[in-house]
């Protein structure tokens, strides 16, 4: 039985029938032509999901250079041509070696590089851009005065770097601010103890000059006001605080306060007469008028003391050492 096509009937390895075109034909150059851009353009699509990571990841480096090249040009263009930096900014270029040093007038320079000519230094900021970049750049780091630095810097500390910062001053601050109340206190206390010790020191005396001059002439005269004030004076004695060697003076002092009771009106088995009773006044005036020194010394200063202390520690050690 013949075909329609005219060729013997063949078959596929599973049975069918061999495939036809989109209209009923057999695949020709046609169909092949369309099975190889099929081919080709799913290799592309391929290709294309292969290199967009690449590409998610190049591109934002490469935008992140562009803009930050602009900012970082403006600024050298604001520092370097500065009036106050040009003179550095040609100084930094000749050393390296991108400028000729042979500068024929202010603000004329020449390029190093054969052939250029003399320009403005804005000229040789536009024409030798890289040139200018790299010498702006070793003037900003050496000077160590980039604006943007200091800008960047200044963002970045936080309020604790500046609280950590400031410590070392309030912990000064803290400091003179004790000191200064613990000076005044002492100074208060040692102004109140000057004032009681003289007061109570002046009034045991007038009262002891009184007495003496009674006593001479009447053995039997008044004690009671001498006794009062006495009795005063130890009592601001025993408050004197401070060293120990202080306090053992104030105590010795007081203990040794002279008329803790009158003088006697007899002695050796007779009567005191006249001569007997002014000679026993004049040797207790003698050592009242002694009494004021050593009371007010008694009010001298913590370093006086601890000063005495030392001295009759080495005092008593002394005999031991040899």
């Amino acid at each position: 039985m013949s075909q329609e096509w005219g060729h013997a009937p063949s078959e596929s390895p599973r049975g069918e029938h061999p495939r036809r075109g989109a209209r009923g034909h057999p695949p020709g150059r046609r169909g092949h032509a369309a099975g190889a851009a099929y081919r080709l353009g799913r290799a592309a699509a391929v290709l294309l999901l292969l290199a967009a990571p690449a590409a998610a990841v190049v591109t934002p480096a490469y935008a992140g250079t562009a803009s930050d090249a602009p900012e970082e040009r403006d600024t050298q263009l604001v520092y370097c041509l500065d009036a106050k930096h040009r003179g550095d900014l040609v100084t930094a270029a000749i050393r390296l070696g991108l400028l000729r040093p042979d500068v024929t007038s202010d603000g004329i320079v020449r390029p190093s590089v054969a052939g250029a000519g003399s320009m403005t230094l804005e000229q040789w900021t536009e024409r030798r851009e890289e040139d200018f970049g790299r010498a702006c750049s070793a003037l900003m780091a050496a000077a160590s005065d980039s604006p943007g630095t200091a800008a960047e810097k200044k963002q970045e500390e936080g309020w604790f770097e500046t609280f950590v910062k400031s410590l070392p001053l309030l912990a000064a601050g803290a400091l003179l601010t004790l000191g200064g109340q613990f000076s005044e206190r002492v100074s208060s206390e040692r102004r109140q103890r000057s004032q009681q010790l003289s007061s109570h020191e002046a009034a045991f005396r007038a009262a002891v000059r009184e007495y003496l001059a009674a006593y001479e002439s009447d053995p039997r005269a008044d004690h009671t006001a001498v006794a009062t004030a006495r009795e005063a004076l130890r009592g601001v004695l025993s408050q004197v605080s401070g060293p120990a060697t202080r306090r053992t003076a104030a105590q010795r002092l007081a203990e040794g306060l002279p008329l803790a009771r009158p003088l006697p009106a007899a002695q050796g088995g007779g009567v005191l007469g006249t001569e007997g009773r002014a000679r026993l006044s004049q040797e207790v005036r003698e050592s009242v008028e002694t009494q004021p020194r050593a009371v007010m010394d008694i009010n001298r200063r913590s370093l006086y003391w601890r000063w005495r202390a030392l001295r009759e520690r080495s005092a008593r050690t002394a005999p031991h050492r040899g």
